[in-house]
């Protein structure tokens, strides 16, 4: 891999993106996200009015009859919300040129929300994507992990 290669590594909650260096071991990080909403239990997420969930939507359907949609879960809203803040860093990273090409690692349920919000130029960028959840081994294990699913495509 050369250094104009960035590797993110995500989950609904935090995200790093690594340069990996040319003939070092080590991987120099690049930038650092956190979304500590993702984490939190549905419950501690709030609600629109004091005591009250949010009502659902009211669907129109064929016939002419109204169904009640069920509302959005928080943390679907708040993983969607950080899925589309990493997509703006890597979208500002794009422009100022600090990467050609990327590899996205992530949970499956997370990488399809993050691909859905990046913008074409950015998703062109990609070269592969791991779907695993990475993001919290070590440094070492980590780099040897992604080496491993990157050679074996």
């Amino acid at each position: 891999m050369d250094t104009r290669t960035w590797i993110v590594l995500a989950d609904a909650a935090s995200a790093r993106m690594y340069a990996p260096q040319a003939n070092v071991r080590d991987w120099t990080l690049a930038a650092e996200l956190s979304h500590p909403q993702s984490r939190a239990r549905e419950s501690e997420l709030g609600r629109d009015k004091p005591g009250r969930d949010k009502p659902g939507r009211v669907k129109q359907s064929a016939g002419g009859r109204s169904a009640m949609e069920r509302p959005t879960p928080r943390k679907k809203v708040e993983m969607e919300k950080f899925a589309r803040q990493i997509a703006e860093a890597l979208d500002d990273a794009l422009v100022r040129k600090a990467y050609e090409r990327l590899v996205l690692v992530a949970p499956p349920a997370f990488l399809g929300v993050l691909r859905g919000t990046l913008a074409e130029r950015v998703a062109q960028r990609i070269s592969a994507t791991i779907e695993k959840d990475y993001l919290h081994l070590d440094p070492p294990e980590l780099r040897e992990r992604v080496r491993e699913q990157l050679g074996a495509r």
